[in-house]
């Protein structure tokens, strides 16, 4: 069965080596799942904690400490999930097959010689939203610089307006339709997880007030 590609890179003996959609999906997964998972638990243990722990009923004060003690049991296995999802995530993003005989856009993946088509120039939601874990599988390494605070804040503008030309010169693509309808499938993470980091940054400037 013909296996769908998104983009490759050259190896030593000319044959080009892809990230299959199946890999990408199961990487993706592993570095934000345990995350959602994470951040879904404390809201839920807070909502729950806030309910349960108004009334005064020592049935509902039981049933409280119950759900509490399964909620921080969750938590548990999503901060393991995070420690072991990292860097299995990014081998399953980096991981790249063989597939000979398979054609690309000669204008794409050859660095600052690339040409850019008209229609992929526009903002990345992924690549602003995801940062790095865009970045890593397609090979836009400078996203890394994420990592380093304060310097962050203008690494997701950078990304979000440089991000699919930066993607375009880095990899050999298909075609111009396979690239956006890859970057699409970014988009709804992106646009989530940028929308977070933005609360974040509120909470942590105005939280303390």
């Amino acid at each position: 069965m013909e296996q769908e590609t998104n983009f490759s890179t050259q190896q030593s003996s000319g044959q080009p080596a892809v990230v299959l959609s199946k890999n990408i999906k199961i990487g993706i997964f592993l570095l934000i799942g345990p995350f959602v998972g994470l951040i879904a638990t404390l809201i839920i243990f807070a909502i729950v904690s806030f309910v349960l722990n108004s009334a005064e009923s020592e049935t509902l004060n039981i049933a409280s400490l119950i759900v509490e003690l399964i909620l921080s049991f969750i938590g548990v296995i999503c901060v393991i999930g995070i420690i072991i999802g990292i860097p299995f995530g990014i081998i399953y993003l980096i991981k790249k097959e063989i597939i000979p005989g398979m054609k690309y856009d000669e204008r794409s993946g050859k660095g600052e010689a690339s040409i850019i088509p008209n229609e992929i120039k526009g903002w990345n939601w992924g690549a602003a939203g995801l940062t790095w874990i865009w970045g890593v599988p397609h090979g836009v390494w400078i996203s890394l610089l994420v990592l380093i605070p304060f310097v962050n804040i203008i690494m997701w503008i950078f990304l979000g307006l440089k991000g699919n030309e930066w993607a375009w010169k880095k990899q050999q693509w298909e075609s111009v339709e396979k690239f956006i309808s890859y970057q699409n499938k970014w988009k709804p993470w992106g646009i989530a997880f940028f929308i977070l980091g933005i609360l974040g940054l509120l909470f942590i400037m105005f939280g303390g007030e």
